[in-house]
């Protein structure tokens, strides 16, 4: 199902925060704990544009002249996870542009929550993308020992990984926590979750779907650029 993020709102409070997304033609609120005033002004719709599409914990694959963001809320026992991973492979193979935001929401398990923590912590050793595509290729269910596997197939460094696990642990439980967030806040109903350029796409997604959601997105890009400038407000 395909839900169009015309409008993301968000509004972070000390307790709470909500996301106003439209689907289609009509608005809807999903709400996190509490319901704050709807956010109104170009500032929260710009730190909402941030949470979901920047930061600077989760893993990602960036591209110098990307002009397409898709940001993948995954988990890696999750057999549509797996899939859609090949598929994302070969778009990046073949697309140059495009730049990957890995959201690990972990929720088929213990192991899964181990899986996604050894993950994100292998960034620090510039490791991920190797070790993200050995997890996605290990038997399932996942053990311990098919995690230390594919660790030594990526070339990852077993011994740093658990250090930087440790020293990097407030980090790392901080990045699955917002990620739990963001999808309860987007609806999500399990994994794999996509958004690419402005639009929410929930379910797994082959090939010629992300060719063609990424393709929509440059219009949608271009069309705003243009509508930007038409009004005054480009640079």
């Amino acid at each position: 199902m395909k839900s169009i993020l015309a409008t993301l709102a968000l509004i972070a409070t000390a307790s709470a925060s909500a996301v106003a997304i439209t689907i289609g033609d009509s608005d809807e609120r999903v709400e996190g704990r509490s319901a704050p005033a709807e956010a109104t002004d170009d500032a929260d719709i710009e730190e909402a544009r941030r949470a979901f599409l920047e930061d600077t914990v989760a893993p990602t694959v960036k591209p110098a002249s990307y002009d397409v963001t898709i940001v993948e809320y995954t988990d890696y026992q999750c057999p549509f996870c797996r899939a859609a991973h090949d598929a994302l492979l070969k778009l990046t193979a073949e697309d140059k542009k495009v730049r990957i935001i890995y959201r690990d929401w972990p929720i088929f398990g213990a192991q899964s929550q181990r899986a996604a923590r050894l993950a994100i912590a292998s960034q620090w050793q510039g490791k991920h993308a190797a070790f993200h595509d050995a997890l996605m290729k290990a038997p399932r269910p996942l053990s311990e020992h098919a995690m230390k596997a594919a660790a030594q197939k990526a070339g990852v460094d077993w011994a740093k990984l658990q250090a930087d696990l440790a020293a990097r642990s407030s980090e790392i439980e901080a990045l699955l926590e917002r990620n739990d967030e963001q999808a309860m806040q987007l609806g999500l109903g399990g994994t794999p979750g996509f958004i690419i350029g402005e639009t929410l796409y929930a379910g797994g997604m082959d090939l010629a779907g992300l060719k063609e959601a990424v393709a929509d997105a440059r219009k949608a890009n271009t069309s705003k650029s243009a509508a930007q400038l038409s009004t005054g407000g480009g640079n």
